[in-house]
């Protein structure tokens, strides 16, 4: 066997060897391996490599990623994916490949790592996280979460719960649009209620000129408070055409209005402008409220479990002995 860094031309048998690990609704394909890894601003060339065998046929692969954005994600990166073709697992490759990424992560002064939760992310923790899974991340150090959360989802054309649902008391003092140029308004909400990553999130989508009809607000019914939000996407299929399939979320609604159905509220606007965009089906991703978005029929698609591991550098490792 042999290790090479991650490049473009991986990118065929990386696929095949994803198809064979994961199921088919995580979504992971040949166009979601090129946008989300090595396409990405935090991808991590040196610590991504492909595992082969000497016809250079590839046994399996990991990708990771370091954050550029300091101020929110200091010395930190991300195990964005780790994959081993299924007839060659139990043989240590993916502890071979997790080993040569950690060590050039150690290199570049990491102090912590997380499986997932990236920004462009493939999973928000360990995927299907059965005995198996979490128990090679234990074996590894990381430290894994007892609880679980999930990737829930709805379609929307047909579902009653969502036609039926009426709340005649927010509509008296709430009102929901679509952003509209109202920057100030919605960054300073944000820096007061969400200042950390959905700030980012939002000023970054926003920079890249986001479709406005994808940004959904809660404003009182005078206009001159934004009092929530809500992220609308539409996904890509393989080929990169748009499809009827998207994604809501994150969404947030301010302290001061909670308790009273905003946020519900928000959720139906936020679903009704999805349907508008052309959206039928719709995932929420990284959440433990399986109850709440149940109200509008959203079941767990997709399952995982939160894991990270502290890293320590060669100099504290020294130290340590």
């Amino acid at each position: 066997m042999f290790f090479s860094e991650m490049g473009y031309g991986d990118i065929e048998e990386m696929d095949r060897i994803a198809k064979l690990s994961f199921p088919t609704r995580y979504n992971i394909n040949k166009k979601a391996l090129e946008d989300k890894l090595i396409k990405d601003a935090d991808f991590f060339k040196e610590g991504s490599f492909v595992v082969k065998d000497k016809t250079g046929k590839a046994l399996g692969f990991i990708g990771t990623k370091i954050s550029n954005v300091h101020e929110l994600y200091p010395d930190f990166a991300w195990l964005s994916i780790l994959a081993v073709d299924k007839e060659y697992r139990g043989m240590g490759i993916g502890t071979a490949l997790l080993k040569r990424a950690l060590d050039k992560l150690k290199e570049k002064g990491i102090k912590n790592i997380s499986a997932g939760q990236e920004f462009k992310n493939f999973f928000s923790g360990i995927p299907e996280p059965d005995e198996a899974n979490t128990g090679f991340f234990k074996k590894n150090n990381f430290t894994v979460a007892d609880g679980e959360h999930w990737d829930v989802e709805t379609v929307i054309k047909g579902n009653k719960l969502i036609e039926d649902y009426k709340m005649p008391e927010c509509e008296k003092e709430f009102r929901i649009d679509t952003y509209n140029g109202e920057k100030e308004k919605l960054i300073s909400f944000l820096e007061r209620e969400f200042p950390d990553r959905w700030l980012y999130e939002v000023e970054t989508a926003i920079k890249k000129n986001k479709d406005k009809n994808e940004i959904v607000i809660l404003f009182t019914k005078d206009k001159s408070e934004v009092v929530g939000f809500c992220i609308l996407n539409s996904y890509k299929d393989e080929s990169g055409n748009k499809t009827n399939y998207g994604g809501l979320g994150p969404i947030g609604i301010a302290k001061s209005v909670r308790g009273r159905g905003a946020g519900l509220y928000l959720l139906h606007g936020g679903l009704l402008q999805s349907e508008k965009n052309g959206i039928n089906r719709v995932n929420i991703d990284w959440t433990s409220l399986k109850d709440f978005y149940g109200i509008f029929g959203f079941k767990p698609e997709r399952t995982y479990k939160s894991a990270y591991l502290e890293l320590q550098t060669s100099g504290e490792e020294k130290k340590s002995e």
